[in-house]
Parts: structure tokens; C-alpha cells; sequence
């Protein structure tokens, strides 16, 4: 068998699966609901690893999902809907828990065309508790494809009327190159909130946003009114400030070595990743945070 253990010893680990399962990190999200990431235990880490390369990772995904995939980002998400007319996000409320053990079971069973049974083993090898766990080796390239019977269905309507349209896991953006009119936003809105309806995940309203040139666009928190994406001024300016507030600290030995030393990596961490998207600005700020002295 591809994943190289015993039927009998991987039945016996999917009827237990969620005892390999451990809680990583608790995340507070900024509308104060909470993010739980989840690492797993072997053999299940081993045996999901499995199940990427010998399922997963072979899949052939279409390119309007951009999610945790091989060559994919959320700077190339966002690149995809720079310099339109009208952009328009939607999000999904409690995404990862919202991805049920029936949904998984339709993808190995429908989508794969595997058998009942070894699809109804897969699906407890993949689930924590009767849905998908963030974090999981599994977890992104299933999110992926928990809409395989319907998403390719509404990305052909949308691209039929001139739209572009991307699904970053949980956050979709559609976009046109000219500025909408309002009976179009709201059809747009609606053909696109499909993907998430038909499997019974709600959307967050108050992220559904609507955006047309004259104003500021945001896709995948980058700014996408120009022709590519950008961290913005105010980016920048948060990460001065910190980079302030760590001298300053350092200098004034308020926070123990251990502390300081956490918040400068963190600081370098996203110093880096706005690096991707504005170059300049962001080596000038590594150079200075790099002649701290601890």
C-alpha cells in the first residue's frame, strides 16, 4: 500500500486518530475570535505526509487557487486583481473547522473515486474531532479541494463575464478591470459566495468589501491599485515604529535579553516578508535593525 503501514494498524490509527493530535498555538484574531493550529504526533504526522505525496501533492490544481500550493503566494493571489477597476473580497467564517468529515469523505470517495471503505479511513486519518485541523500536513491541500465540484463551475460564469477570480484558502477576491456597476458588484457577490454556501460554511459580512479604483484596494492585506502589490506607507510606518520601540528597549534594558532577542526575530521575520513586496524600504530597515547589539 502507498502509505506503507498495515490495513489493520492504519484502521486501528484512524479509529483513534484524534489522540495524535496536539493543540500547537492559540492565535487571537483582530475581530477577537481565536485561531487554534494544530501539530500532529507519529505515526499519523508520518502517515499525513503520505498521504501528500501519494495523493495529494500529485493533483493537478487549477490556477485560481493560489492557497499553500507549490509555486503559489498570497503576493501572487493579490498580483492577479493589481491595477483593476472594481476588487471585491469575501471571507469565510471559521473556515478550517467548517471543512466537515463529509466534505473530506466526498473528496476521497467522489473526487478520487476510491472505495467506501478506504475513503472512510483517509477521512479519519484527516480529521480531528469530525473536521479538518489547521496545521495538518493534510489540512491546506484539502481546503483546497473541498469545493472541487462546484468552484470550477462558478470561476467559468465569472471569467464568461470578464471577471478574475482567485481563492486564497478562505479568502476570495474577484476583480474587473473596469469599475462596476451595482447591480454587477451584487451579482458578482453572490455567484462568488456560492463556492462557500453550497457547503453550508457562512460568510463574514463585515470582510465582504467592495473596492473600485478611486479608493484603496486591499487584497490579502497588500494594496493592489497600481499594477502590482504593495505593503503600503502604513506598513511601513508599523514597522518603523517597532523598530524604534526595540532600540529604545535595548537601550534602556526594560525587558529581559530573552525577551528582547523574541522581539527581534519577530521584527527580522516580517522585515523579510515585507521585503517581497517593497524591496528598498524594507533593506534600509533590516541594515538598522541588523547594527542593534544585544
Amino acid at each position: 500500500m502507498a502509505l506503507k503501514y498495515p490495513e489493520k494498524q492504519l484502521i486501528e490509527i484512524a479509529r483513534s486518530s484524534d489522540q495524535y493530535f496536539r493543540l500547537h498555538d492559540r492565535i487571537e484574531k483582530p475581530d477577537g475570535t481565536t485561531r487554534e493550529l494544530f501539530d500532529l504526533n507519529p505515526p499519523l504526522k508520518v502517515i499525513q505526509q503520505r498521504i501528500n505525496a501519494h495523493f495529494l501533492k500529485r493533483c493537478r490544481y487549477p490556477e485560481y487557487l493560489t492557497g499553500s500550493l507549490p509555486r503559489s503566494s498570497y503576493i501572487k493571489n493579490a498580483a492577479r486583481h493589481a491595477g483593476q477597476g472594481t476588487v471585491l473580497t469575501i471571507d469565510a467564517t471559521n473556515f478550517f473547522p467548517s471543512i466537515s468529515d463529509e466534505l473530506v469523505f466526498r473528496i476521497w470517495n467522489q473526487l478520487f473515486k476510491f472505495g467506501e471503505a478506504p475513503s472512510q479511513v483517509l477521512t479519519q486519518l484527516c480529521t480531528r474531532s469530525g473536521f479538518l485541523a489547521q496545521g495538518a500536513p493534510v489540512a491546506s491541500y484539502l481546503a483546497n479541494l473541498a469545493f472541487w465540484d462546484i468552484e470550477p463551475h462558478i470561476f467559468r460564469e465569472l471569467e464568461s463575464r470578464g471577471f478574475q477570480y482567485t481563492r486564497y484558502v478562505d479568502d476570495i477576491i474577484v476583480s474587473r478591470r473596469r469599475k462596476l456597476s451595482s447591480q454587477e458588484k451584487s451579482w458578482a457577490i453572490r455567484t462568488a459566495q456560492k463556492v462557500f454556501l453550497s457547503k453550508g460554511l457562512q460568510i463574514k459580512t463585515r470582510k465582504t468589501n467592495v473596492m473600485d479604483r478611486n479608493k484603496q484596494q486591499i487584497a490579502n492585506n497588500l494594496i493592489v491599485n497600481s499594477g502590482r502589490p504593495s505593503g503600503g506607507k502604513d506598513k511601513k510606518g508599523r514597522l518603523r515604529a517597532e523598530l524604534n520601540q526595540l532600540r529604545q528597549d535595548l537601550q534602556n534594558q526594560t525587558s529581559s535579553i530573552e525577551t528582547l532577542q523574541k522581539s527581534y526575530t519577530s521584527l527580522r521575520g516580517k522585515l523579510l516578508h515585507y521585503r517581497s513586496t517593497n524591496p528598498e524600504p524594507a533593506k534600509k530597515l533590516i541594515a538598522e535593525l541588523d547594527l542593534l547589539k544585544f
